[in-house]
């Protein structure tokens, strides 16, 4: 490590031969400069200057932490800064070299450039070609919010003293729940044990959890083999507890159960979803005779003018001389109640076909499974359709929602909002006029706001007893 202290400037002669610069400490509040680092001289073809003072001893340099959790967050700070500010990640933007750096920081490199949609690597100096809608248009680098979230949980680990309960928020730290990612305390880790759903979840101890700190918060397999038998594949799905299963669990925790072949099971329930949409086809018969009798109801009313067009032409032939203009007045009135009545059934009819083509689709399809994958559902909890006739659904478990078109066919999730932060539980979604989405969270106060392509625009509303905030 080198140390800049009373900083002053070295040319770059004056380390021979190749070398790795791997950290620079800035010590004191000295005026800001800017640093240019070469990570291999060899491979450098232009000169840089190194601001130092001198590489420590090997014995000055301080002692590593015996603790893995906190050996674990020092190592985990290096990855969070960006290179080029050396400050924390702020809308962290993945060049096509892979290189991570702050949105704004690339913004500043680009204005430097001729070509604005194009900008060298800070790193690799490949240049880099940026999408038509510049820097904003670059992925979002979604694995630097994921670490920002793995040093919270070792910042635990490294004081679990200092930690409160994840799932109740009082009481002390007991242990880790893996499955569910939360610390918690005696009485949530007795719960774990007594609600259903939890009980196959994976609690950790405090001293478990630091000794495997590093490998505590890697993301979970998907594998299709069992979780209980690595090397059994999930073949059986039982329906007493309502989850896939391998043969060996059959004859040990599944003994009793009832369960059958998943490819045998699966008739079973499609049966069931098939006859829940019964009061839908019901639905669909009443609005189909609503449209038909709005319909004769329109008949009526141009065979009723017609008639009373004529029975006023009578009257105005037998007094022609004298009621020839109250003639085309009454004309005229009876047009227009004609021509309105007729608008408004239009306007009523149009509204009934739609819902019947909705109402259609889902009848004549289904679409959707139970799982995390794009296009299942864990918690379907709130629907709505846009003006276009794309169906939006609110996934509440996998904390998402999700766009299909008229035949069940997969468009776009909206899974963040503008800030990079993700939707915490979506329960419901509704499409307004200006066809903007507009998603409400269980597990969080706000209602966030989404143009027609899902993209974000704001949110609103904070946790209060007033009316005009989100409670």
């Amino acid at each position: 490590m080198l140390l800049a202290k009373d900083c002053r400037m070295l040319p770059a002669d004056t380390f021979q031969g190749p070398f790795l610069l791997q950290s620079v400490e800035v010590l004191g509040a000295s005026s800001s400069f800017s640093t240019r680092f070469c990570y291999n001289r060899s491979r450098c073809s232009s000169p840089f200057t190194i601001m130092a003072e001198r590489p420590t001893k090997l014995q000055d340099a301080p002692k590593r932490s015996e603790n893995p959790a906190q050996q674990a967050l020092e190592k985990l700070s290096n990855q969070l800064s960006c290179s080029v500010c050396l400050e924390e990640y702020r809308r962290p933007r993945v060049l096509p070299c892979l290189h991570v750096f702050c949105e704004a920081c690339l913004e500043k490199l680009v204005g430097t450039q001729r070509d604005k949609l194009s900008a060298p690597c800070p790193n690799c100096r490949k240049t880099a070609r940026l999408p038509e809608g510049g820097v904003s248009s670059l992925p979002y680098a979604f694995y630097i919010n994921h670490l920002f979230e793995v040093r919270e949980v070792l910042e635990k680990v490294s004081n679990p003293e200092k930690a409160q309960c994840d799932k109740c928020g009082e009481g002390e730290v007991q242990g880790f729940c893996r499955d569910c990612g939360q610390f918690i305390c005696q009485l949530c880790l007795t719960m774990h044990g007594k609600w259903k759903e939890l009980q196959g979840h994976e609690i950790s101890t405090i001293d478990e959890v630091q000794e495997t700190a590093s490998k505590m918060v890697t993301p979970k397999k998907v594998s299709s083999t069992c979780s209980k038998h690595a090397t059994e594949p999930t073949k059986i799905y039982c329906e007493t507890c309502d989850e896939l299963i391998c043969r060996d669990c059959t004859v040990k925790t599944h003994r009793d159960h009832n369960y059958d072949l998943v490819p045998d099971a699966f008739p079973k329930h499609r049966d069931a979803i098939l006859a829940s949409l019964g009061p839908v086809k019901s639905e669909l018969a009443s609005v189909g005779s609503t449209i038909a009798q709005l319909k004769a109801r329109s008949s009526r009313l141009d065979e009723r003018g017609v008639e009373a067009q004529a029975e006023v032409n009578a009257v105005v032939d037998k007094l022609q001389a004298i009621l020839e203009a109250r003639r085309r007045e009454l004309h005229s009135q009876i047009d227009g109640e004609v021509c309105q009545g007729k608008k408004e059934l239009a306007a009523r009819i149009d509204g009934h076909e739609l819902r019947q083509a909705q109402l259609s689709s889902c009848v004549d399809d289904s679409f959707g499974s139970r799982g995390s994958e794009v296009g299942q559902f864990k918690y379907p909890d709130g629907i709505t359709v846009n003006k276009e006739g794309n169906v939006l659904i609110a996934d509440r478990e996998n904390s998402r929602v999700q766009v299909f078109d008229s035949n069940g066919h997969h468009l776009s999730s909206i899974t963040h909002t503008g800030a990079g932060e993700g939707l915490r539980g979506p329960v419901s979604v509704a499409v307004g006029p200006d066809d903007w989405v507009y998603v409400v969270e269980c597990d969080c106060p706000r209602v966030s706001v989404f143009d027609e392509d899902c993209k974000y625009i704001k949110s609103f509303g904070k946790r209060g007893e007033q009316r005009w905030r989100v409670q």
